[in-house]
């Protein structure tokens, strides 16, 4: 290695500094490895070190060996798993996949996962994405994938708030928030489904996105149309009461996706097998 080094730095200094070793450690090895072979390696002049013909002849067949040798480990030694990017809107990445990334992260299978955050669905399929997570009847064209869960709405009270909705319903307030696109459901769409529901005629308090609406729901401050698929950690703690009387199926799912004919590499395939088969106890 120490000779190798010296050959293609063309020099004891620039060897030593690529091997974070001395000067004068370099020199020593090269001398010994003279003393066993029984001849000289380089000529050391005033200003130039120069290899000797026997140096010349031996260079290949080392340079051969180490890189044989380096091929030969990589096999054995397990390479790092690159880093998985998935695509979700915020909704998905803040009640759902959040806690899932955190218990991935503790787990045997960790590796580093970059989420990228969008409530315009046309980003999340992007080419620079290995997996993205999507609201919808089906993978989008040139994507395939699983389904991960069907989505039902109902409406969500913080549990210290159900005896206020039942003695005076209307001191509550409906959360609501504007629709980012087409196929999302705010209380509007919910109406049209339920329009004889006493919850349609309470006051609104309009949010600045469905994560706020949950949050304010989880204060006490009022009534949120919550994805039960999303809210699973909410509803199964009793932090947040679904009123399932008013339950509403929305005929669409979500879906792990990546792109047809691009194979996933071995980080993106731990976590996709990890998202499809992790859930938190009931």
């Amino acid at each position: 290695m120490f000779f190798e080094a010296v050959m293609r730095n063309g020099g004891f200094t620039a060897a030593s500094a690529e091997l974070y070793v001395s000067q004068a450690a370099v020199s020593k090895r090269i001398r010994q490895l003279e003393d066993w072979l029984g001849t000289p390696l380089f000529d050391r002049g005033a200003r130039k070190l120069t290899p000797t013909p026997a140096a010349k002849k031996l260079v290949e067949p080392v340079s051969m060996a180490l890189d044989y040798l380096n091929s030969s480990l990589k096999t054995i030694k397990p390479q790092a798993k690159s880093q998985v990017r998935i695509a979700t809107n915020s909704a998905v990445s803040v009640f759902w996949l959040l806690p899932r990334l955190r218990a991935f992260a503790l787990s045997d299978a960790s590796c580093v996962v970059e989420n990228i955050v969008s409530d315009d669905p046309g980003a999340l399929i992007s080419a620079e994405h290995d997996l993205a997570i999507i609201y919808g009847n089906a993978p989008p064209d040139g994507w395939t994938g699983v389904r991960l869960m069907d989505e039902e709405l109902v409406p969500v009270i913080a549990r210290d708030r159900v005896s206020a909705f039942q003695n005076m319903p209307h001191s509550l307030l409906l959360l609501d928030y504007q629709r980012h696109a087409p196929d999302w459901i705010n209380w509007d769409v919910w109406k049209k489904q339920y329009p004889g529901s006493a919850l349609s005629k309470l006051p609104r308090q309009m949010c600045e996105t469905y994560s706020q609406s949950i949050g304010r729901a989880l204060a006490g401050e009022g009534i949120a149309l919550g994805s039960r698929a999303l809210l699973q950690i909410e509803l199964r703690s009793g932090t947040l009461l679904a009123m399932d009387d008013d339950r509403y199926w929305t005929g669409k799912s979500y879906f792990l996706v990546h792109r047809l004919g691009t194979p996933l590499h071995a980080g993106a395939k731990d976590f996709a097998h990890f998202l499809q088969t992790f859930c938190f106890g009931d």
